[in-house]
């Protein structure tokens, strides 16, 4: 996800005084380059400002001036770690740090620390940042530099919010708010609104995050900062997506992953990329959204970016996991938790354990994902993450309800609806409200339920979002049933069907085409028992074809699936019976 900007911690050349005209005006073309080239990477990206940094390095050299030369190497190097390529920048970086210690230039030398933290920051080294963010913070007390204090401030809170410590981030982020605007430093301001906003996107408060963001993409179109305003609107269309606008995300995410392109930012373009993917799944295009994902997963792999690996690895399990393949997605689910673990990254540890929970509940091992749901549950209380909180209640009241303990599954599926509307996250609301459905479904309580039902459908109509709206349809089919309400719930069962097929239409491999089916082969089941019992033989024998297809034949030769109880096993095996008769 497109999340964080670094508060910028750039130079201000000084003219030098040099004894020689020819001298003074090879340094002053040297600035004039450096300066251009500034403007360049703030306007336009680190794509096109590399060229005109190189250009003014070698000017420097061959002027013998080795604090401009030093300064430059540090832009070199703050280039390439946009690029992606951290092994350069860091070389680049550890070079301008030798030459300005070595000239004594304090607050180069601070700069160039806390542009060191943000390096190890990217790469998921996070001891490695703090100590040298704090460091750079120490110089710029020493010399009671506040610009310099507030920008490795906001950098060093970057390391917090993924360490889970959002308390002492949004402390720090104020504290650097309040200094960059006594320095009237509009853009590291825009920066920090920026990641004020990304704590509350994390915690899911969206609207909250909007407010900031929208305040971020303001400075940075006043001061026409490219690279900037990609990254704002890519946090505003994961604002929408959260809200559950897709329309809006979607051509939000369009216009920032042009920006991205358009400044050379591979990483901010990979990040958007992925949450556009992330979208699509949202409307049900699988197929484009797993493209996306995996475009975005080589990205992050190439670049050793281990931070926005952990997450690709986790969206692109859960696409996995909905298209049937579950060993590809247990597998990245364990590999994303063991990164997470390596780099002390416990919000990764977290969605990704509520993703095994999942696998786990679909395999009928309770005991197991009701661990795995607790695990997850007390990690994002302690970080008082809200989103992942209600996202492993949700989870963990399904789980109870197949347990049986009804009163504990209804009282986290009332917490996690609390918490969702309390956030303003309408997606996550729909799951409390299914979730409700089907607990009281299963207490006999069918009019609480369909009430429950149709309220989260009136949430996911306008977004899609067709794994909940096939779900929310066939448990209003279930309940409309078991109130021998027949015809109702043929057609819940119907608009159940056409959501799946729907998307199953779009998958192009036949393998994730069966795959897809496998989990919903129980809404085909209850259509045709169901059309079959009212006498209305040629529907059934339309959806009984359905079944014929063959990635469904694949399924019903293989054995009988795991649908639900004994008694709908047994109606599978007598309906196959009667359509052979």
């Amino acid at each position: 996800m497109v999340r964080y900007r670094p508060a910028a911690v750039g130079v201000l050349l000084c003219s030098l005084a040099l004894a020689h005209v020819s001298l003074f005006a090879q340094t002053e073309s040297a600035d004039k380059v450096v300066a251009q080239a500034r403007q360049l990477y703030a306007q336009e990206g680190p794509r096109a400002a590399l060229p005109e940094f190189e250009r003014a390095l070698a000017l420097y050299r061959e002027d013998g001036d080795r604090r401009g030369e030093a300064i430059t190497l540090g832009y070199i190097g703050n280039c390439y770690k946009r690029f992606g390529e951290f092994g350069r920048a860091l070389d680049y970086l550890n070079r301008a740090l030798a030459m300005k210690q070595g000239l004594g230039e304090r607050l180069e030398e601070g700069k160039t620390l806390s542009h060191l933290g943000l390096v190890y920051w990217e790469m998921g080294e996070y001891a490695h940042a703090i100590d040298h963010l704090t460091r750079g913070i120490a110089v710029a007390r020493e010399i009671e530099n506040r610009q310099l204090e507030g920008a490795a401030l906001n950098n060093l809170s970057l390391v917090y919010d993924e360490q889970g410590d959002y308390r002492q981030s949004l402390q720090q982020y104020h504290q650097a708010l309040e200094l960059h605007r006594e320095t009237n430093f509009e853009e590291g301001e825009g920066a920090i609104l920026g990641n004020i906003g990304g704590v509350y996107l994390l915690l899911g408060q969206y609207r909250e995050a909007m407010r900031y963001y929208r305040q971020s993409l303001a400075i940075s179109e006043r001061l026409n900062l490219k690279p900037s305003m990609a990254q704002d609107l890519g946090n505003l269309a994961l604002c929408h997506l959260g809200l559950g606008q897709i329309p809006e995300a979607l051509s939000t995410f369009d216009r920032a992953l042009q920006m991205a392109r358009e400044a050379g930012l591979e990483k901010e373009a990979a990040e958007i990329i992925k949450g556009k993917g992330t979208a699509l799944v949202s409307v049900g295009k699988y197929g484009p959204a797993l493209e996306e994902h995996q475009k975005a997963l080589q990205v992050y792999e190439r670049a050793g970016l281990k931070r926005e690996l952990i997450e690709a690895l986790n969206e692109l399990g859960k696409l996995y996991v909905l298209l049937g393949d579950d060993p590809s997605g247990e597998a990245n689910f364990r590999r994303a938790i063991d990164l997470a673990r390596s780099i002390d990254h416990p919000r990764g540890v977290t969605f990704n354990l509520i993703a095994l929970g999942d696998l786990e509940w679909r395999r009928k091992r309770y005991e197991k994902a009701g661990a795995l749901y607790h695990e997850a549950f007390e990690l994002a209380q302690e970080a008082e993450d809200q989103a992942h909180m209600a996202s492993s209640l949700v989870q963990l009241a399904l789980n109870q309800r197949d347990q049986g303990r009804m009163e504990e599954a209804l009282r986290d599926a009332e917490k996690a609806l609390e918490i969702a509307r309390g956030v303003g996250a309408r997606l996550l609301e729909a799951q409390a409200l299914f979730t409700l459905g089907e607990v009281e479904r299963a207490r006999g309580r069918w009019e609480d339920a369909l009430q429950h039902y149709a309220s989260g459908e009136e949430i996911v109509a306008p977004v899609g979002e067709p794994e909940l709206g096939w779900r929310l349809a066939y448990g209003r089919g279930q309940a409309l049933e078991a109130l021998e309400r027949d015809q109702d719930a043929i057609a819940a069962y119907q608009q159940a069907v056409s959501v799946i097929e729907s998307v199953r239409s779009q998958l192009r491999e036949e393998r994730f085409r069966a795959g897809y089916i496998e989990d919903k082969y129980q809404v085909y089941v209850a259509l045709v028992r169901l059309l079959l019992k009212v006498g209305q033989d040629d529907q059934a024998f339309l959806f009984a074809e359905k079944l014929r297809a063959r990635s469904y034949l694949d399924l019903l030769n293989r054995s009988l699936p795991p649908v639900g109880d004994v008694d709908l096993r047994r109606a599978e095996v007598e309906l196959r019976e009667r359509i052979r008769q």
